[in-house]
């Protein structure tokens, strides 16, 4: 195998393709009735519904598709829960990102009927969490920052003007957030071939692990490993090309909303040449 990266064109515009308005795009937001209007939408595949947490609360986690120029493009919206820094409910809007979707994920599908049920449920649980509430200076904050730039760029500024400055403003508590999977334990060590070892049967080596972003559409696919820091594979961003990459900084790495990169615990391997094929197709590469 030669690992040397092989870089592709820049990827499409997911959000244009998805139909998104330049407004939409630009705040990664969406109002009620604009999400509504794409659920009921034929062209819309609902993949999955549920509630999960990230740096900004707990929401509900809504994944669809619809057809691309050459296979479906996902996103995954999330709302209808208590965000942290704004300091009240987010029932009227939802928030979105690009979302990569691998065939056994398409192959989920959740009824129009049964998501129109659990949104009802969902609006229904969260309605106690608002009662009595006031948004404090600190949440009037966060919200003029976020329309100015957005919500990462409003816990930017927050956090570069510094927490303990702010003498009003408490951070908030993130306790409750489940802790994803370790991005390495034994058996993923284990698992890995030792560096250089597949080069002879090229694309063909198997990725065995996949590492991705939640909240955008960066993936890594490992098919060896030094046994210390050092990666070999596939990695998927701007662009689509073979080479190494680094444990350490995918543990430091943060996606645009704050997000750390997550381990996906149901990937099954999958040779190099078969991910490529996949990803090229998903960017009208042929």
């Amino acid at each position: 195998m030669n690992h040397e990266s092989q870089p592709q064109p820049a990827q499409q515009n997911y959000a244009e393709m998805f139909g998104f308005s330049e407004n939409e795009q630009l705040f990664y937001r969406v109002s009620k009735d604009r999400f509504q209007e794409l659920l009921l939408d034929d062209k819309t595949c609902i993949h999955a519904a549920k509630e999960s947490g990230n740096s900004f609360g707990e929401f509900l986690f809504v994944t669809v598709s619809r057809p691309g120029s050459s296979e479906r493009i996902g996103i995954t919206f999330y709302g209808l829960g208590y965000h942290e820094y704004r300091e009240r409910l987010i029932q009227d809007e939802w928030y979105w990102y690009r979302t990569d979707l691998d065939p056994e994920r398409i192959k989920q599908e959740v009824s129009k009927a049964d998501l129109e049920e659990i949104l009802t449920q969902r609006a229904s649980d969260i309605e106690f969490q608002n009662d009595g509430e006031t948004q404090s200076q600190a949440g009037a904050l966060f919200e003029i920052l976020a329309e100015l730039t957005d919500e990462d760029g409003a816990l930017a500024e927050l956090e570069d003007l510094g927490w303990s400055l702010l003498g009003f403003i408490e951070e908030p508590d993130n306790s409750n957030i489940p802790e994803p999977a370790p991005l390495m334990d034994e058996k993923v060590r284990e698992a890995l071939p030792g560096l250089y070892s597949q080069e002879e049967i090229g694309l063909e080596a198997l990725a065995r692990v996949k590492y991705f972003t939640p909240d955008s559409n960066w993936t890594w696919y490992a098919s060896e490993f030094d046994g210390e820091d050092i990666f070999f594979g596939l990695v998927n961003g701007l662009e689509l090309e073979l080479g190494y990459f680094s444990l350490k900084e995918l543990e430091q790495t943060c996606g645009p909303l704050g997000l750390p990169i997550e381990r996906d615990l149901y990937f099954e391997p999958r040779s190099l040449q078969d991910l490529m094929n996949m990803h090229r197709q998903a960017r009208n590469e042929g």
